[in-house]
């Protein structure tokens, strides 16, 4: 199955937040929970506060209720049929101590569902249905809920503004004689509690801001902290890369320029004896094993250099290739080599392959100097142009005579595969120019 773009959303999602949650740290993410779990509790206490408060304030209404209910029972007014001298009294003790800016409606009722008092006249000595919270506050509990409006004995109340309900139950000695229902708006009550949420979550809100403010400059300046540490241990490890590269290019140097120029002393000193012994001197074939041995000893060197300057993945340059050519000929001939880069970038952008190419074009130059030109010095000059990089080999010899090898002819056609050339002419002052190319729009190389 490929997966889609859409389908890997999800995983470089998760995938970031574990990488941001690892670099908050300890500190950080210790924080950050506890940042979420007053985030959970400030929460509730935003939503239970208001409830407890609101649920206080109806306990309270109750509680004064019950209290102006039991002061009327205590005078006698509670109406158990339908005396009109008692209805009166009851009504005016009910408008004086009831009735007013925020209760709007009282009717009592008796346990048959009887409306024995009402402030509106239409309802006394009607009988309905007991609903639910009647029945309850016959049992004797008092009961606070939002009126149903669609019941018939709440027709009168339909067009009030929204109300809510309080039953008070008067007991008797054989059990509730009657149930006091008080309708009261329901605006101061619910605004009182609409202004308490609103200054909770204004405050709630307000120390979770201080508090993020607080966790985001602590997770900061630990991000720092954090960001600190890995740049030092950056810094440590590019210093030990650096290091190790200095060694490496100190023992390069050690052993080529102290050991190798050694060794190359020794080899021209033993040819140099061997030169002034006769060939059937039992001296002379000593003295050949000892070049042989010699020279074995410096292939071996050569080898570790060159491994040593590979250790770190990197390709040997073509300075490096050349120069190891020119003291390779030197050592193995009477040719002095000189070699010289004009400092061309470009140089350095040539690919592996392209380096290949010219080294190979430089080795068959000289392998021809030292068969054919008679020469005493070869200069090998590199050059960078705009769209090439060219080698030149030249020698003060006896210059080109006869028709080309078989190796210039080869070295002509991979220069040329490659979209390079090769020329191969007499010098200007004698000698043969021996001049190779590539192409930097073939080879890797860009302006």
């Amino acid at each position: 199955m490929v997966d889609t773009p859409d389908a890997d959303r999800p995983r470089q999602v998760r995938a970031f937040l574990r990488i941001e949650w690892q670099e908050l740290g300890p500190v950080g993410r210790t924080v950050l929970v506890a940042l979420g779990m007053f985030l959970v509790v400030a929460v509730a206490l935003a939503v239970a506060i208001p409830r407890q408060i609101e649920g206080h304030l109806i306990d309270g209404h109750i509680r004064s209720l019950t209290r102006v209910v039991g002061d009327l029972d205590a005078e006698g007014m509670i109406p158990t049929g339908s005396n009109d001298d008692a209805l009166a009294e009851l009504d005016t003790a009910v408008r004086r101590h009831l009735l007013g800016a925020d209760v709007v409606r009282v009717k009592v009722w008796l346990p048959d569902g009887t409306i024995a008092y009402a402030d509106e006249p239409a309802l006394i000595g009607r009988a309905f249905e007991r609903s639910a919270d009647l029945t309850a506050a016959f049992a004797g509990a008092p009961i606070s809920d939002l009126p149903d409006l669609d019941r018939p004995e709440n027709a009168f109340e339909r067009d009030l503004p929204p109300l809510r309900e309080f039953y008070i139950p008067v007991e008797g000695p054989t059990g509730t004689r009657a149930v006091f229902e008080v309708y009261h708006l329901a605006e101061p009550i619910e605004s009182t509690v609409a202004g308490i949420r609103t200054y909770v979550w204004i405050s709630i809100l307000g120390g979770i801001g201080l508090l993020a403010a607080f966790v985001a400059t602590l997770i900061v300046v630990n991000g720092r902290a954090v960001t600190r540490r890995q740049r030092l241990a950056e810094d440590l490890l590019a210093d030990l890369v650096t290091a190790q590269a200095q060694e490496r290019t100190r023992i390069i140097g050690s052993l080529h320029d102290d050991i190798g120029q050694s060794l190359y002393r020794i080899h021209y000193g033993i040819e140099d004896l061997r030169a002034k012994i006769p060939p059937g001197d039992p001296a002379s074939q000593e003295l050949t094993h000892l070049g042989t041995l010699v020279a074995d000893v410096e292939g071996s060197l050569r080898a570790e250099l060159r491994s040593l300057f590979q250790e770190d993945g990197n390709e040997l340059s073509l300075g490096f290739e050349l120069d190891e050519l020119a003291e390779v000929t030197e050592m193995e001939s009477d040719l002095a080599v000189d070699v010289s880069l004009d400092g061309s970038p470009r140089i350095d952008l040539l690919d592996p392959a392209c380096r290949a190419l010219l080294v190979r074009a430089a080795r068959e130059a000289i392998t021809n100097v030292r068969k054919h030109a008679r020469a005493s010095k070869v200069e090998i000059v590199v050059r960078g142009t705009a769209d090439r990089v060219s080698l030149e080999v030249s020698d003060d010899g006896i210059g080109i005579s006869g028709d080309e090898g078989l190796g210039i002819v080869t070295t002509r056609r991979r220069l040329e595969s490659s979209g390079g050339g090769l020329v191969v002419e007499r010098g200007g002052s004698g000698g043969t120019r021996f001049e190779a190319w590539v192409p930097l729009a073939e080879c890797g190389g860009s302006a």
